[in-house]
């Protein structure tokens, strides 16, 4: 027998390794039935189809001898004896449930001559008499009951007692009481599609909103999982009441619920919430599944639902639950199979090496039809771009085949501990963490930033190990496609296709008067900010600052989860500035640490200061009471957070596609208010969002119109989750590459030598969906597009999977067609690996006042162009934790200043608290520098441009310098510094302008080293210009003349901006060309940087003829915008969302480390 040990744990990562096993696996089911194994041979022949009754009943013989065969491979045999003993232990009780509850009590009609005390006191008189365990009275009363109903003729009257007894705990307030958590009285529920949430009004708001029952709430804290799960005797009661409609092809669950059975060109039934019950998008095996768990097979369970969702661990409870929708009980409550499912995968997970038994499930699972084992490498290399649900799942099944795979994703991705990729994990508690202060992997794209710890992110991890632990594998975080590598560059590198699994982009703006004020996020900036950079985390130095009351403005699942984050965030926040004031106060003095502050950041600490004690007391309170503090009266006394949708409830995504959700957020304290819709915001007299005016709907025969209602909702934050749009950022960069079709790519389908466009499919199940985009070279290179970037797949991430699982034997088509290119497996991947990573070569801290670093990143050195940018971050794993803080670079933007050979130069002045800890970096360190991004300085030829630079301007301009210059350019420049220390790079600098006026604000000037060049003291840089242009300067001849100045650069602070934005209307219009193109650097707040999906970098501008605002574009994809254009005020706004806690955090850092 075959058995598994650490020494030839690797054996089975390669095809020898696992044909071996496969083969002693085939012996096996030969040796216990040679009829099943030839059966078995017919399947894998494809004499026996993978879907239908046939396989169904194949598949069920084979999973319980697969299961032992495993059991004994990992030498887990007691280990998963005891697992099957213990699912099957709850037989009692589901039989207790049939025959007494169901059958007897609930059709009692007789009379209670006993109160429910007295025969509760007799059962537990019975129970010790028959020596059974009272503390587990369900189930002792269930044996009993089992006991009687072996001899109903000598117990009858006992039978009787029983069932009075259940029927009063099914109708008596006290019976209710005492069997509330026992799966067994948990009976069915008639389905009411228009009351699936239950509500009640708010009276203490004047408006009145909806909330959750109150006797319902659940008391959070933090961030740890918020849902631990149905226990396994509540999984085994939804098992049990699964009809296991399988053998009669009636398993809807998997298939979908058609319109008319055996009639498929009618298409699937509509449920009353006008969702087409299109069934698991997988088709998983459910019914074999559950029958397998009910039987005590748990490795068997899990066997058979991987057959078709390897990627199991990232669906189940929390996740999806369209399998629910389209159950066979559609007017009563359906089977919870996600639950099932997740309980399937954990308890597999807690047998000693249960990680590995997944593991080896993904590479080696004989219950498949195909892709049954990894193969070898087949010599193709694929690029898989995005590592969301759809791109590590396309991953997967390419890597079955052989392929080399790449994956590729602008966000960090932090490594995994090399001893879980060398050596096996015997226990999955070994990779678990509280998700409170879980290492933010980065890992999984939106299930990582978007899905909020109500799932269990530790299944990512898992996901992720199963990946990386693959020969053929390669992951790169912090790399982006259009920037890092473009799709040329994939096929130079030796790629033969590239698959996008980029997900949703461009998050819609509301457009309303006040739209984005200081205080009012889009939604997924707020969920990025908060579970990657880590903000929520009490050891974080990254910075979210949010007030309440809180309005989130949406009705989809993105606005629920924003919802009771905010709530969660905010008891931490107020907690965290709280404990670091009194830290630095205790040190320094409170004086010392509100210096600087303005009279509204004054009166916003006192307010976080307060409410952060009101929290303490409630901690205090509920220790001393031995209970969890309950922080929703103080939430609503401080305003609470509402969810806005303009419809009915029932109408919004979030209702109709996953009610559970909603009823979940309610618990924890959130408002509902229906039929809304956001007319504008008012701001207070600093400029920060006070209130969100709607106005009210009223809903008049099915349709929800607009009535003369206003309604003011006090919000000192607002987060608007308004929906996204397919992400097709590619074409927009490279117009030209990716045929549109609205705001998604065309959809197409292969052929030999062709692609043909075809319509978006109906559903996700739709034969002829078209899994390529329009792209198509000389050489037959193909781009394929699957998840949230393709129509037919988009919005949850089961759907996302099955794209890829639906696309992948068409890639795989494609792929053997195209001619094969000679590239031995170890020079690519070692060729890959250099050109994608990104490490400090060297650091030069010589100035105070600049770090300069040089980071090589020959990939994205490559693809530089003068005027780009860059994300620039330190790896969480890798970074020290001083005093309970741990020193991380979370996100910080930093813009390029020239390459040499392979190495990017950074310029990264030393103010706040991120750039100070670029100087903390060493040689060698690897780091995550995404981009470039932004879009590259636009270089006229033979023109006169002045260049009006501030401190952080100067970086930029070594490099667009010399660039301007090289495309026959005169370039005036005037370098506006606060002091002459801050200058670094002098020769640079005056190697990129034909002239400059060298200028500080004080101290002692700049030496003018050219006879052409200036320096001088001012502060004032409009006026500066007014002196320069009448001579008042010295060295007047040779002056470029600001007459002849066809184009001003200004890159600087906004105050600089605003300054010649007025000027160029007013005293120095004169004074240039009426022609002039007058260009600013907009320096707006950013995160992700992914040209439109976190939306932190939104920038209104306006028509420069009526002050109204025309459109807001992201600045992270186009940086320099016409200065005339750009709404200075918004951009001022939107630079101090956080400035009181960026200011408290710097001086935090002060603290840590004088303390270190």
């Amino acid at each position: 027998m075959l058995t598994f040990t650490e020494g030839n744990f690797a054996d089975f990562f390669t095809a020898t390794g696992l044909t071996r096993l496969d083969s002693t696996f085939q012996a096996a089911v030969a040796a216990e039935d040679p009829e099943l194994a030839r059966q078995f041979a017919d399947y894998r022949a494809g004499r026996i189809a993978a879907q239908g009754r046939e396989a169904s009943a194949l598949l069920l013989a084979l999973a319980p001898i697969l299961e032992a065969f495993l059991a004994r491979f990992f030498g887990i045999e007691a280990d998963n004896a005891a697992l099957q003993q213990s699912t099957r232990g709850h037989d009692p009780v589901m039989a207790f449930k049939k025959h007494f509850v169901l059958r007897r009590a609930r059709r009692y009609r007789g009379e209670f001559p006993e109160s429910f005390a007295e025969l509760s006191a007799w059962l537990d008189e019975e129970i010790q008499q028959a020596h059974l365990d009272p503390a587990d009275p369900e189930l002792a009363i269930a044996r009993l009951g089992e006991n009687w109903l072996a001899d109903e003729a000598r117990h009858a009257e006992a039978i009787l007692k029983l069932t009075r007894w259940c029927a009063l705990a099914l109708t008596d307030p006290e019976g209710q009481h005492r069997v509330a958590d026992w799966p067994s009285f948990r009976l069915p529920q008639r389905v009411d599609h228009e009351a699936l949430v239950p509500l009640q009004r708010y009276t203490a708001r004047p408006d009145q909103p909806w909330m959750g029952d109150p006797s319902q709430l659940r008391r959070r804290d933090g961030f740890h999982l918020t849902d631990p799960r149905m226990d396994a005797r509540g999984v085994q009661s939804e098992v049990h009441y699964c009809l296991y409609c399988h053998d009669h092809d009636g398993d809807f669950c998997s298939r979908g619920f058609p319109e008319k059975k055996g009639v498929p060109e009618l298409g699937f039934k509509v449920d009353p919430l006008d969702v087409v019950l299109t069934g698991c998008p997988l088709e998983e095996k459910i019914s074999e599944m559950q029958i397998l768990r009910r039987d005590g097979f748990n490795i068997a369970a899990l066997a058979m639902i991987m057959v078709d969702n390897p990627m199991l661990p990232a669906t189940g409870h929390r996740i999806c639950n369209d399998c629910m929708k389209a159950c066979v009980y559609q007017k009563q409550d359906p089977v919870n199979i996600p639950q099932v499912e997740t309980r399937v995968l954990s308890d597999v997970l807690s047998l000693p090496y249960g990680v590995e038994i997944y593991d080896l499930l993904c590479r080696w699972n004989p219950l498949r039809q195909t892709q049954y084992l990894a193969r070898d490498y087949n010599g193709r290399r694929v690029l898989v771009v995005g590592m969301g649900p759809a791109g590590f799942t396309m991953a997967h099944h390419l890597l079955q085949e052989g392929c080399a795979v790449v994956g590729i994703d602008g966000l960090k991705i932090e490594p995994l501990a090399e001893e879980w990729l060398r050596q096996p994990v015997r226990s999955w508690a070994a990779l678990q963490e509280d998700l409170d202060e879980r290492l933010l992997l980065g890992f999984g794209g939106v299930a990582e930033y978007g899905i909020t710890v109500r799932w269990d992110k530790n299944f990512l991890k898992l996901i992720y190990l199963s990946l990386a632990r693959r020969p053929l594998f390669q992951i790169f975080g912090g790399v982006r496609l259009g920037g890092t590598l473009t799709l040329e560059d994939a096929w130079s590198s030796g790629f033969d296709h590239v698959c996008l699994a980029t997900g949703a982009g461009l998050p819609r703006v509301l457009s309303l008067p006040g739209s984005l004020a200081r205080g009012m996020r889009q939604a997924s900036d707020f969920l990025m900010a908060l579970q990657l950079t880590g903000a929520g985390k009490q050891s974080s130095l990254a910075n979210l600052q949010v007030r309440l009351p809180a309005v989130v403005i949406g009705g989809g699942l993105t606005a629920v989860d924003t919802a009771t984050e905010v709530q969660a965030y905010y008891v931490r926040q107020v907690e965290k500035v709280l404990q670091r004031y009194e830290a630095m106060a205790a040190a320094r003095g409170e004086a010392a640490v509100r210096a600087g502050l303005s009279e509204e950041d004054a009166t916003i600490l006192d307010e976080f200061l307060a409410h952060g004690r009101a929290v303490r007391a409630e901690r205090e309170r509920a220790k001393a009471a031995g209970e969890q503090p309950n922080f929703i009266p103080l939430l609503h006394a401080w305003g609470g957070v509402t969810l806005a949708y303009r419809k009915g409830m029932q109408q919004s995504p979030a209702y109709t596609r996953n009610h559970e959700e909603l009823i979940k957020a309610l618990q924890e304290g959130i408002f509902y208010q229906e039929g809304l819709d956001p007319l504008r915001a008012e701001l207070d007299g600093y400029g920060h969002i006070a209130a969100m005016v709607f106005r009210r709907m009223e809903e008049v025969e099915g349709r929800w119109r607009p009535s003369e209602v206003e309604l003011h909702l006090p919000a000192r934050a607002v987060f608007v989750a308004a929906g996204t749009v397919p992400n097709t950022i590619y074409e927009r960069e490279y117009p030209g590459t990716l045929t549109l079709d609205g705001d998604h790519f065309q959809t197409y389908v292969g052929h030999p030598h062709s692609l043909q466009a075809v319509q978006v499919a109906a559903d996700c199940k739709s034969p002829d969906f078209g899994p390529f985009t329009s792209y198509r070279d000389e050489r037959d290179h193909r781009v394929s597009f699957v998840g949230d970037a393709h129509p037919v797949f988009h919005g949850s991430v089961v759907k996302a999977i099955a794209s890829a699982k639906r696309s992948y034997p068409e890639l795989m088509e494609h792929l053997r067609q195209l001619p094969m290119q000679d590239i031995p497996l170890e020079s690519f991947q070692r060729e890959v690996a250099l050109r994608l990573g990104m490490r400090i070569r060297r650091i030069d801290r010589s100035n105070p006042a600049v770090c300069e670093l040089w980071v090589e990143a020959p990939a994205a050195a490559r693809n530089f162009r003068p005027g780009q940018f860059f994300r620039l971050q330190s790896y969480e794993a890798m970074s020290p934790v001083v005093q309970g803080t741990r020193l991380q670079i979370p996100v910080l933007t930093v813009s390029g200043a020239g390459v040499e050979d392979d190495c990017i130069r950074l310029m990264v002045l030393q103010w706040g608290t991120a750039p100070r800890l670029v100087g903390r970096l060493r040689e060698g360190d690897p780091v995550v520098l995404m981009g470039p991004t932004g879009a590259p300085t636009d270089i006229p030829k033979d023109k006169t441009i002045l260049v009006v630079a501030g401190r952080w301007g100067a970086a930029v301009m070594m490099d667009i310098g010399p660039a301007l210059r090289a495309a026959g350019n005169r370039v005036l420049y005037v370098a506006a510094l606060g002091e002459a220390r801050e200058l670094d790079h002098q020769e640079l600098l005056e190697a990129a302008a034909d002239q400059i006026v060298w200028c500080v604000a004080k101290g002692p000037q700049i030496t003018a080293r050219r006879p052409q060049d200036i320096s001088v003291t001012a502060s004032d840089m409009v006026q500066l210009l007014l002196d320069y242009a009448a001579g008042q300067l010295g060295k007047a001849d040779g002056n470029i003349a600001l007459k002849e100045v066809d184009r001003l650069m200004v890159m600087g602070s906004t105050g600089l901006l605003k300054a010649f934005q007025a000027a160029l209307r007013g005293s120095l219009e004169s004074r240039f060309r009426a022609d002039l193109e007058a260009v600013a650097t907009v320096g707006s707040p950013m995160q992700c940087m992914l040209k439109g999906v976190c939306a932190q970098c939104l920038q209104w501008q306006v028509d420069p003829q009526t002050g109204q605002r025309t459109q807001a574009v992201f600045s992270c994809a186009g940086q320099d915008q016409p200065l005339a254009w750009v709404d200075l005020d918004h951009l001022a706004a939107r630079q101090s969302q956080n400035r009181l806690l960026e200011r408290l955090s710097s001086q935090w850092l002060d603290h840590v480390l004088a303390g270190s």
